[in-house]
């Protein structure tokens, strides 16, 4: 089964050679990788046209002006031949028998369209010891996706056709791209399988860290998404149990509230008109429920913010 490797690059001379050398390490074959540049203002360029000349399998580099990692991943998208893609970012790696593995998942599963994988994330000062395992989810494909347990844009192997047949990558998307591609994929039928090795490793850039402004945009597309596939199931699934997505949608607009609390209000107001009953959860506890029973959802997130002596 051929698979294509596409790298969106931009600006990426610090950690472009490790991305690649991951590639060329893989053991399946055979695999075609398409690295597009960006608009790269650094040796990115160069670099690439270095490694083609040394890639153990066909690659090939294309250079368009920039426009982002979405623009970039359909260009790659565009021209790739293989049956699955393995979409990289350029600062992440993978272990050797990714792909092999993620292939050998999705024959024996009926070629599913999502591979979904699991991640080991390594901190901006590298140091492997303090590396966090993000597995994948348990088997409840749409509770998954509503929990952001289908793992990441590396991570994960993607079958062309079902890409393809919902329109690749929406550049519009600042943030959540690759959940919101995965819900389109969904929509039109595309089955998910799991892999729960993690075989993809995710490196933590210095500067990673989020402004209160990103965070409340990051957030609120995170809950924009969530209403979506929870508009989907409420329409296509009328039988299904939705509290449990219901709790995932509330807890979000709850971890927005602390930087930006007129908008979680709105939303909250918006999404659960007759109010909420929320359950304990990773982001609920036992107090706050007891707040929110007594006070509501805005004077419960003011009081909690106040106990914890938050601004």
């Amino acid at each position: 089964m051929q698979v294509s490797i596409v790298i969106p690059c931009h600006n990426a001379e610090r950690f472009i050679g490790r991305c690649l050398d991951s590639c060329f390490a893989q053991t399946h074959r055979p695999i075609e990788l398409i690295a597009v540049d960006d608009g790269s203002a650094d040796g990115t360029a160069a670099l690439l046209e270095q490694a083609a000349a040394r890639a153990p399998f066909a690659m090939r580099v294309v250079k368009q002006s920039n426009a982002g990692a979405c623009a970039a991943r359909n260009a790659g998208l565009a021209l790739a031949t293989g049956a699955y893609i393995q979409f990289m970012d350029a600062d992440d790696a993978l272990h050797p028998t990714k792909i092999a593995a993620q292939v050998r998942i999705a024959t024996d599963q009926g070629l599913p369209g999502i591979v979904a994988g699991s991640v080991r994330t390594i901190p901006p000062n590298g140091d492997e010891a303090q590396a966090r395992i993000e597995r994948v989810g348990h088997g409840d494909a749409w509770l998954d996706l509503m929990s952001h347990g289908l793992g990441q844009t590396s991570s994960n192997l993607w079958k062309r056709d079902d890409v393809e047949a919902c329109h690749g990558w929406d550049p519009a998307m600042g943030s959540s791209q690759e959940y919101d591609l995965m819900f389109r994929m969904m929509q039109h039928g595309a089955r998910v399988a799991y892999a729960p090795e993690p075989l993809t490793v995710i490196y933590r850039q210095p500067g990673d860290s989020i402004s209160t402004k990103r965070l409340d945009m990051t957030y609120t597309r995170f809950i924009a998404l969530r209403a979506r596939i929870l508009a989907h199931l409420r329409s296509t699934q009328p039988d299904l149990d939705k509290h449990p997505f219901e709790q995932v949608l509330f807890d979000a607009i709850r971890t927005l509230y602390p930087y930006a609390p007129a908008r979680a209000v709105e939303l909250y107001h918006a999404h659960f008109p007759n109010g909420f009953r929320p359950t304990r959860s990773s982001a609920t506890g036992r107090g706050y429920l007891f707040l929110h029973l007594i006070l509501g959802f805005d004077l419960a997130n003011r009081a909690r913010r106040a106990l914890s002596g938050r601004r």
